[in-house]
């Protein structure tokens, strides 16, 4: 008796001081606030809050729990004022860069974006104005002081530890459980992964939050070796099959490219893409259904490599950042493989975004051309690279090899952040678009896609006459980051996740037009080539006709990356490769010092090759493919001068070494 007098004598001290139920109380308003403020910058409206929380209102009391449990960690310091005030800044930060983030592209934010994020001058010059960058600078320094301010004269407070310990838990329990009651109550159909329907559906704090901690693919309910040794059985009974005469095939992925003709009531001074229609009519083609909105490039390309599903991952995950950092996967690279192709990937972009120079050796490609490698590259107004440099580039790497080759390019002309007032916009929008800063980035975009579409017609122009049978498969990659709602488009045409694809060959491949996700590209066009190899091609080619179909899909690939690889009979098949960068090495042929400057000279430099004396970089001037040149201080006769290819973030992609310099 004297243990249950002392327990309850307890639990009534918990709650008899004031003071302990104002500051829980405190935190519940202040998650309420915090939620009604970060809504509204999201939905940049309050009555459309009002509908959240009408349609889903333990969607909107999930999303205040978040914030009430993260604001009373709080309590567990004496300062706490000072870090309440600290935590709702945080949120109110994300918030505000959400914010941001939704004035450039249709996706929230999401945890995953400050891991794809590079603070690079390039990278912060494109999506902001100098100005704007001084102003966010100025106060984040007054917000810290601020903060320090607040720090040294908040008041200090009592610290109830085990009364804080038990809300804390309880709110913690709260936010566990809320999403797994049932749909009748106003919380259900969360399996989406996507981002966007998260955040519409249930809130920004929610997704954000799931996205931090949802990653990979969720282990099915009925995984077994057993299971998988069912679907393998369906899948893989077919021999690996494909013609005598395998020809090259080349993917391009083009950066935010859909035809603008789709626009209803929206009329431009020329049509901009009139060579991409005329492929739409007279070669297979369809629409493809991204796996997101105006932003995303990386997970459409994944889809498309290796023919999985993206939305079976976590919330917002991009494999790239997470398990491709260290697992081999299979992927059209190692399966054509077996056929005796080459697998190269080309990119107009820096090698590093999206940590594509770590993840492609994961994914069987043997060399990655990026811009590093590049020479005579013209950029558009907003700095990026203009596309018709690929065709270059794709003809060395069909050139550089004897046998046939595997290529995937992936463009970036036409990417964001669009201007609102261009200098080099030629085509003009002459009606249904009254708004002029969306008129103008229209403007902007469709002059862009229509020099994409000129070199489209330059590329197909020179593989015409290519020796080799040859296949190109083009696709936008995603829908622009324009503020493109669906009532601006003929839904006959597709949605917003719709773009198109063009099968386009110099050998004479036909066949019917077909609407296809972005991990069922590859298996249509081997489809189309008579080719039968890999694990997710033999599904995709035979699936889509029986149940079960995105089922089957999740398990397999659970199994594949995260589970007992039962399909492998238990073995990781695939090893990395050593990938090269450009399809030409760079060499230095000699190094030399004259006129106070050491002069190296070789083959395929570019302004991106920086000169290394003994291991310390140098300022480095490029001269020419075959030049590049820096001061002579503190060098000596003897020391190790190598030339190495810098991206843009400062990451080492591969070195030239010269002999040391003579007199």
């Amino acid at each position: 008796m004297e243990d249950i007098r002392r327990f309850l004598h307890t639990l009534y001290g918990l709650f008899e001081k004031e003071t302990r139920i104002r500051g829980i109380l405190g935190c519940f308003l202040g998650g309420l606030f915090l939620n009604i403020v970060i809504e509204l910058m999201d939905r940049q409206s309050l009555s459309a809050v009002f509908v959240l929380l009408e349609s889903h209102p333990l969607a909107f009391l999930e999303n205040v729990l978040i914030l009430t449990f993260s604001l009373s960690l709080c309590l567990f310091s004496k300062r706490r004022c000072f870090f309440g005030i600290l935590i709702g800044t945080v949120w109110l930060g994300l918030g505000i860069a959400n914010l941001y983030v939704l004035s450039y592209r249709v996706s929230p934010l999401s945890a995953i974006d400050f891991a794809i994020l590079q603070l690079d001058w390039s990278f912060i010059g494109i999506y902001m104005s100098v100005p704007a960058f001084i102003l966010l600078i100025i106060a984040v320094v007054l917000l810290l002081a601020g903060l320090v301010i607040l720090f040294k004269k908040c008041p200090k407070s009592p610290v109830h530890r085990l009364f804080n310990a038990a809300v804390s838990v309880i709110l913690l329990c709260a936010c566990i459980v809320i999403p797994y009651l049932p749909t009748s109550l106003g919380f259900g159909e969360n399996t989406y992964t996507d981002v966007i329907r998260l955040t519409e559906n249930y809130g920004f704090a929610y997704t954000f939050t799931r996205s931090l901690v949802d990653t990979g693919i969720d282990r099915p309910e009925d995984y077994s070796a057993r299971r998988v040794r069912a679907i393998a059985a369906e899948v893989l009974r077919t021999k690996d099959k494909a013609p005598e005469d395998v020809p090259n095939i080349i993917f391009l992925q083009l950066e935010s490219f859909f035809d603008v003709n789709r626009l209803k009531d929206v009329t431009f001074s020329e049509n901009p893409v009139p060579y991409f229609e005329e492929l739409k009519e007279t070669c297979p083609s369809g629409y493809f259904t991204a796996p997101s909105v105006g932003a995303g490039t990386a997970n459409t390309e994944f889809e498309v490599i290796t023919q999985m599903n993206v939305h079976d991952f976590g919330t917002g995950e991009y494999p790239y950042k997470t398990i491709l950092q260290e697992t081999p996967c299979e992927s059209i690279a190692y399966d054509l493989k077996k056929l005796g192709l080459a697998s190269h990937v080309i990119h107009n972009n820096t090698a590093t975004f999206y940590d594509r120079n770590i993840v492609f050796p994961k994914l069987g490609f043997d060399s990655f051309t990026t811009l590093e490698y590049m020479n005579h590259v013209e950029t558009n107004e907003i700095g990026w690279a203009k596309d018709k440099i690929l065709t270059k580039e794709i003809v060395r790497a069909l050139s550089e090899t004897e046998e046939r080759d595997l290529i995937y390019t992936i463009s970036v002309q036409p990417h964001g952040a669009y201007p609102e007032e261009s200098e080099t916009a030629d085509i003009k929008v002459l009606s249904g678009i009254e708004d002029p800063a969306l008129r103008g980035q229209m403007e902007y975009y469709a002059t862009q896609i229509h020099e994409v579409d000129e070199f489209l017609r330059t590329l197909t122009d020179v593989l015409t006459t290519w020796e080799e049978p040859t296949v190109l498969v083009l696709y936008g990659d995603h829908m622009p980051s324009l503020e493109i709602s669906r009532d601006m488009l003929d839904l006959s045409a597709g949605g917003l996740f719709e773009t198109e694809y063009v099968i386009w060959s110099n050998c004479g491949v036909g066949g019917a037009d077909k609407n296809v996700k972005a991990y069922q590209l590859s298996s249509r066009v081997l489809e189309l080539l008579d080719i039968n190899v890999g694990t997710l091609t033999k599904f995709h080619q035979l699936n889509p006709w029986r149940g079960a179909y995105e089922t089957k899909l999740r398990t397999l690939q659970y199994d594949m990356l995260y589970g007992d690889r039962v399909v492998y009979h238990g073995e990781q098949p695939f090893e990395e490769t050593d990938m090269r960068f450009g399809t030409r090495d760079i060499t230095v042929n000699t190094a030399y010092v004259r006129n106070d400057m050491l002069m190296v000279r070789g083959k395929n430099f570019t302004p991106y090759s920086v000169i290394y004396v003994d291991g310390n970089a140098k300022e480095t001037t490029f001269l020419s493919e075959y030049a590049v040149t820096c001061a002579a201080d503190d060098i000596e006769k003897g020391d190790r001068v190598t030339v190495r290819q810098v991206a843009e973030d400062g990451t080492e992609l591969s070195e030239a070494v010269a002999d040391p310099y003579g007199d």
